[in-house]
């Protein structure tokens, strides 16, 4: 998905612009997107990505990847 043009990059997001923001991150991670995808569509960092979808949305976050295990490592 192409960049989605939210003009005032990097100032609080609050009302009925958050709710947006919330709506179109929560649709996006449901259907397979990860955080950093959402964060560049929207031009806004993984953290605030991140934080939206554990504080304004219903979404249950998948935890990051780890580093596989290697013989090597055994």
């Amino acid at each position: 998905m192409a960049h989605i043009p939210y003009p005032n990059n990097g100032r609080y997001v609050l009302g009925a612009e958050r709710e947006r923001y919330a709506k179109i991150a929560a649709e996006r991670y449901a259907a397979g997107a990860t955080i950093q995808d959402i964060a560049d569509e929207l031009g806004r960092s993984r953290s605030f990505v991140n934080g939206l979808l554990h504080r304004d949305t219903d979404i249950e976050v998948r935890p990051r990847s780890v580093p596989r295990r290697t013989a090597s490592d055994s």
